[in-house]
Parts: C-alpha cells; sequence; structure tokens
C-alpha cells in the first residue's frame, strides 16, 4: 500500500511541475473586461431636468400622479444658472398632501411634516426658477458675495419666488412675482 501512495504523490507532484514550468500564456486578445465609461450624473439639476425625470417615472408606472395639483416647490442649494441640488414638491390630491424629492438618486416619496399652502401652483403659468435667477443675478450676487455663499435656496408658493441667500455670516431674503420675476419690495 506504502508504494501505491508514493507513486500517487508523484504523480501529482509530477503534474504541478509539468504544469508550472511551461512557457508562460500569450496575454488574451480581444474579450476579456473592457472599462466603460460612463458619463457622471450632473450633481445638481434644473427644476424642467426634475420635471422631466418624474415625467419618465410616472409613464414607466413609479409612481401615480393622477389628480394631484403642486402647491408648493422647493430648490435646495441651486446656483444662480437655476441647478439644485435638490428638489421637493408638495404635491395636494384627494387623499391629502404628499410631498416629493428629487436629488441625484431620483424622485422618491418623503416624510414632511409641514402643511402646505392654499393656492395651486400653476408651473406653466410662472417663470422657471432657473429663468427667474439669471433674471435677477444683478439683486442676488452682491449678497451671495456679501454673505460668501455659492448657493441660494428657493422656494414658490402663492404665486411668490422666495430667494433665501445664507451662510454662517448671515441671511437675506428676497421675494419675487413668480408670473413676471418683479422684485417684491
Amino acid at each position: 500500500m506504502r508504494i501505491a501512495g508514493t507513486v500517487l504523490v508523484l504523480l501529482i507532484v509530477a503534474c504541478m511541475v509539468c504544469g508550472c514550468l511551461g512557457t508562460a500564456a500569450p496575454p488574451p486578445t480581444g474579450g476579456g473586461i473592457t472599462p466603460i465609461d460612463l458619463p457622471e450624473p450632473p450633481e445638481a439639476y434644473t427644476l424642467a431636468e426634475a420635471s422631466a425625470e418624474l415625467d419618465l417615472l410616472e409613464a414607466e408606472g413609479g409612481l401615480n400622479l393622477t389628480g394631484t395639483a403642486v402647491h408648493q416647490v422647493l430648490g435646495s442649494g441651486a446656483d444662480l444658472d437655476g441647478r439644485a441640488a435638490s428638489w421637493i414638491l408638495g404635491l395636494q390630491d384627494g387623499e391629502g398632501s404628499r410631498w416629493l424629492a428629487f436629488d441625484a438618486m431620483g424622485w422618491k416619496e418623503i416624510s414632511f411634516p409641514a402643511p402646505l399652502p392654499e393656492a395651486e401652483v400653476d408651473i406653466a403659468a410662472v417663470l422657471p426658477p432657473d429663468d427667474l435667477l439669471r433674471s435677477q443675478e444683478g439683486v442676488l450676487s452682491p449678497a451671495m458675495a456679501r454673505l460668501g455663499a455659492d448657493t441660494v435656496d428657493i422656494v414658490l408658493a402663492e404665486g411668490v419666488y422666495s430667494i433665501t441667500v445664507h451662510s454662517d455670516a448671515g441671511m437675506e431674503t428676497f421675494a419675487f412675482r413668480a408670473d413676471s420675476g418683479e422684485v417684491i419690495v
């Protein structure tokens, strides 16, 4: 029995040595893993871009927005081109209020314990936030420079845009008519 075990061990060692002493395998040609460079998603979106994503999500059956009306729009971390890090829509439907939030991860329904304004926001009848911010750059830029802020927060409700510039140095809020962009004093 001892001879059979020795022969078996020698056979295994011979197989391993023969496999390891051969020439190196040629590098593979074609195939294999190929890196794919995908574009990075933007870190901020205009309300129109976020709304397009919401329309797509609704068309795919991800959200049912039938019978809902927008009562408030919130934008956080917006630059003067109107691109915000996040958007929140306050919606009213037959069952009550709902809040939808959009960021780089997409749209999701959130719990937000805040009352909605009574008046509906007709998105088609108001200036888009990006147009308003670009048109009011002369008003907002000095406040942003004074406070050392790069972005603003946006609230659209009851026909008024409230734009807040804030930093550790302080805070200033400006009000504009949502339909014309006119400064409200």
